[in-house]
């Protein structure tokens, strides 16, 4: 169904682009293009090669801890704003709730989707210089420390992000707080 409906909105999106072509002529072109770009279009073999060694799983892994982690320290604060002194329990469950929501997420999947991106962005060529590049010294190395730098990244964006969030919300309250001042003056009292 939900291919279907996708069907139809590609058709109906790139059917201005026909103009005047007839549907035979529309699915020559097409199918013209296709063999133009599948000459020079990585395999999906090859691309699955370059995501592995990539160690793309395990990068989608770790950036969807840091996720998890900065999405349970933003629910905990707003919950210690609503209740202020949270019991350990509340706590925990509340974790447990931004686990249970996360816990599903199929990396499978998500990797077999990168696969036309990279597809349709790379070439073989590309392909095969990055395989050679990511299987040599200096490539294995930045695959070794791409875990440990990308979690270092994601703190220290959190820390920013949450610089900015306690800015925001304090210019959010001073203005708040001018446009209550502002209409209790105008208001006037009543006879």
């Amino acid at each position: 169904m939900r291919k279907t409906i996708v069907l139809l909105a590609m058709v109906a999106m790139a059917s201005p682009l026909f103009g005047q072509q007839s549907l035979a002529e529309a699915a020559a072109a097409a199918k013209t293009a296709r063999g133009h770009q599948a000459a020079d279009t990585p395999t999906h073999d090859q691309v699955v090669k370059l995501l592995d060694l990539l160690q793309v799983r395990k990068n989608m892994a770790v950036m969807l801890d840091g996720m998890k982690q900065a999405m349970k320290e933003g629910a905990e604060q707003g919950f210690r704003e609503r209740v202020p002194n949270p019991t350990t329990q509340q706590l925990e469950a509340l974790h447990g709730m931004v686990d249970d929501m996360l816990a599903d997420l199929p990396l499978d999947e998500m990797v077999e989707a990168i696969v036309p991106i990279y597809q349709r962005h790379l070439s073989k060529s590309d392909i095969d210089e990055m395989v050679r590049f990511y299987s040599g010294t200096v490539g294995q190395k930045l695959l070794r420390e791409q875990g440990s730098m990308l979690r270092e990244s994601m703190e220290a964006g959190a820390q920013i992000q949450q610089k900015r969030m306690d800015q925001m919300l304090s210019k959010i309250r001073e203005r708040v707080d001018r446009m209550m001042e502002e209409g209790s003056k105008d208001e006037k009292p009543k006879k």
